[in-house]
């Protein structure tokens, strides 16, 4: 059977994977046409399910990394979004112990507090440095489009993946209980 560590680095680089897949899927041209709504940010989400899930998979530097490429890949101010995931991941890091004992409404709850924060904190980086931006309604329909799929997106992680939130006997990064 493989150690705990070596579990742990197979999902980082999991997620590493799982990253770059869903944003090479975002980029594919699949429509030609414009849209008048907006779908959910995937990217995002599985960010945030798996922080709040178990925060040892997703460390500061895998979401730099991957929030920095995708900066540069869909040519938005690099390293804006970046920042805001960043300080994002670890608000929900710190709270991941009482989200282990909490219900899923809960962890529901405390992820769509997390997408609005991000979506406000963006536009408000955007508004303050006179970035352009897309309409206020499109970004609203992305927010709502996330909260909803947050469920989805923790079903899949679960059932494709395996990941299930840290129990009182799984062991931390450093083989401490967590």
């Amino acid at each position: 059977m493989a150690s705990p560590m070596s579990r742990v680095w197979a999902m980082r680089l999991l997620f590493l994977g799982l990253g770059v897949g869903v944003i090479f899927l975002s980029l594919l041209p699949l429509e030609t046409t414009p849209r008048r709504w907006a779908g959910p940010d995937f990217l995002v989400l599985f960010t945030v399910a798996w922080t709040i899930r178990r925060p040892d998979y997703v460390p500061a530097l895998s979401i730099a990394v991957l929030f920095l490429l995708a900066d540069f890949l869909f040519l938005r101010p690099p390293g804006a979004f970046t920042a805001i995931m960043v300080v994002a991941g670890e608000f929900l890091r710190r709270r991941a112990l009482f989200l282990r004992d909490a219900t899923f409404m809960t962890d529901w709850l405390a992820a769509a507090g997390a997408i609005a924060g991000i979506t406000i904190a963006y536009r408000f980086f955007l508004a303050v440095f006179l970035v352009g931006q897309v309409p206020l309604g499109l970004t609203l329909i992305q927010m709502i489009m996330s909260i909803i799929f947050y469920p989805f997106v923790v079903l899949i992680s679960r059932v494709a993946f395996g990941l299930r939130k840290a129990v009182p006997g799984d062991l931390d990064p450093a083989g401490r209980m967590a």
